[in-house]
């Protein structure tokens, strides 16, 4: 693990010299502060960091004082650099995002960004979580909205990004950050709080960013209240039983005047929890001749110095193999949803002449007016012949 900041590099640098100058050894060290074997190793390392009073006592124990300890030691005053649960480093033309994963100091590579960037959309995030030093009522929805509006600010800031890699390297991570909240919310579970802000804020970024494109086409995408699903919901000939709950985002048509639902589409950060919750949903709105596309940041990826978000999609099925895993077969072979619609460069896309009962396409944030747009507009028009 390695330390960025310039600062706390040179505080560990004078740890370790202070120590050995005052001719003590780690092991001694750590018996004289009652510290188990090994802390120190850490602390000098940078493996971890000593808080503020445990600092204070080693330099005390090892014969310095504080102030002569730390005289000199000035920042480069640029928020954005400075040692937190997310922060980031230039390098070049390029900005080097480094967090906590695991255990290790990850580190992913934005290509073509400056700090002033970063800085911008991280602020997004920390001013709209900002309202909640009030207390307001509505706390979840501003949450919600922080988040959606700090990732379409994002895309605007890097377009050729990739959108999973944004999602989930630096809008998560921004979000796990506590200094991004209040300091009421010191002690708030935040990777447990993403699991349902985060879940909406991406019904709400597919609706903000596609939804007044379609609306030029007589469609209405949006998220609706649990009564009003219900009441679309009973609008469709279907005999199993539709739960208004398994409901992301609905599609309604004008037609004659009148809004006529078509379809569902599945929004989902990863596929965790699609097969029991979307599947059975999907298949009854599928055979019943309704569009119900999956729409998903496939995002997946294992700790590691440099994470690699791969997704969850795998391999495509070639002239001599077959080596596509389930989720893909899902899609693919048994046409469970209407189409997949990834936003993972990573992901591979269908091949175009590959016969499929539906396919998994790739799309992007550069336009509204693209492959999942086309394809609603389609279905829509398939629909009301």
């Amino acid at each position: 693990m390695s330390v960025a900041s310039p600062v706390l590099l040179e505080i560990l640098k004078r740890l370790r010299a202070q120590r050995e100058a005052s001719g003590l050894s780690q092991s001694a060290l750590e018996e004289e502060m009652i510290l188990g074997p090994g802390w120190i190793e850490r602390f000098e390392s940078g493996n971890s960091l000593p808080s503020l009073d445990m600092l204070l006592w080693i330099v005390n124990k090892v014969g310095a004082t504080p102030e002569r300890f730390f005289a000199g030691l000035v920042g480069d005053g640029s928020p954005g650099a400075v040692e937190r649960f997310i922060h980031a480093v230039p390098h070049g033309k390029h900005l080097d995002i480094r967090f906590r994963y695991g255990d290790f100091d990850a580190t992913y590579r934005l290509e073509q960004a400056q700090l002033d960037d970063f800085e911008r959309v991280v602020k997004t995030l920390r001013d709209g979580l900002a309202v909640l030093a009030t207390r307001i009522p509505d706390a979840e929805a501003v949450k919600t909205q922080a988040v959606a509006k700090t990732f379409l600010t994002a895309m605007e800031v890097w377009p050729h990004a990739n959108p999973s890699d944004i999602w989930w390297f630096v809008v998560y991570r921004a979000y796990c950050d506590p200094f991004n909240h209040p300091a009421t919310f010191a002690r708030l579970d935040l990777s447990q709080s993403w699991k349902r802000t985060g879940g909406w804020a991406l019904e709400e970024i597919v609706v903000q960013f596609y939804a007044p494109f379609l609306a030029k086409h007589g469609i209405r995408l949006f998220i609706a209240p649990r009564e009003e699903k219900k009441r679309l919901l009973e609008q469709l000939r279907i005999r199993e039983r539709l739960e208004a709950d398994k409901v992301d985002v609905l599609l309604t048509g004008d037609h004659r005047g009148e809004a006529q639902c078509f379809g569902v589409v599945h929004v989902k950060a990863s596929f965790a929890e699609r097969r029991t919750d979307d599947i059975p949903l999907s298949k009854a709105l599928v055979d019943a001749g309704y569009v119900s596309p999956l729409w998903t940041m496939d995002c997946k990826s294992t700790p590691a110095a440099n994470p690699d978000n791969r997704g969850e999609l795998g391999d495509t099925k070639d002239a001599t193999s077959d080596s596509r895993s389930a989720k893909r077969k899902d899609i693919e072979e048994d046409g469970y949803f209407s189409a997949c619609f990834s936003y993972n460069r990573n992901t591979k896309a269908t091949p175009a002449d590959q016969p499929a009962k539906a396919k998994v396409i790739v799309c992007n944030f550069q336009s509204p007016d693209d492959a999942f747009s086309q394809f609603i507009i389609q279905s829509w028009k398939r629909r009301r012949r």
